[in-house]
């Protein structure tokens, strides 16, 4: 699952067939069927195990984030970030938008790999809430999802364009909707 989730992150789940997976793990038909019943069933795990490592790494810089000056810099680390790697696109929106059509158990893990993105999200807001940084009837989730959107959509034209002035763009007014509703 590992070689395959690798695999599909760099070349597309289309474009990887299961011998190429088999291949990179140095493991046999038998084995691969031991545990899946096929090529979705392997996508899906696939796709389950690649968000599990994207959210590990959003937790690790979102978990503690409980101010503006805190979710700024996540922000501003997480756009450095994709412009190191080359602007790849979002490892789970790359895969979700794959996947969506064609694969409802891999879709599925692709979903929840966004609502655990947005409930990170939703938790740094609702603690900047608390705080009293963000006035009372602010909406975390529905800012979360604002702030998800926007970043997903700043990584797609950002990847598209091969330049970063969108998720730049997309970051600040994901921030500036945040700050719409400070104290």
């Amino acid at each position: 699952m590992e070689r395959a989730a690798e695999l599909f992150a760099e070349r597309g789940i289309a474009a990887t067939s299961v011998d190429d997976v088999l291949a990179a793990a140095g493991a046999g038909k038998g084995q691969f069927y031991h545990y899946f019943r096929g090529r979705d069933e392997l996508a899906a795990a696939a796709v389950g195990f690649r968000c599990g490592q994207v959210v590990a790494g959003l937790t690790g810089a979102l978990g503690g984030v409980s101010s503006l000056a805190g979710l700024e810099e996540a922000l501003a680390g997480f756009a450095a970030g994709f412009e190191e790697m080359g602007m790849p696109g979002c490892p789970i929106g790359t895969l979700s938008a794959e996947v969506a059509g064609r694969n409802e158990e891999a879709r599925l893990a692709a979903a929840a790999g966004f609502g655990a993105w947005e409930r990170l999200l939703a938790g740094a807001l609702e603690r900047m809430r608390q705080r009293g940084e963000l006035r009372a009837e602010a909406e975390p989730a529905w800012l979360a999802t604002a702030l998800l959107a926007s970043l997903e959509g700043g990584m797609a034209l950002s990847q598209a364009r091969r330049d970063m002035a969108s998720l730049r763009v997309a970051v600040e007014a994901g921030l500036a909707q945040v700050r719409a509703w400070a104290s």
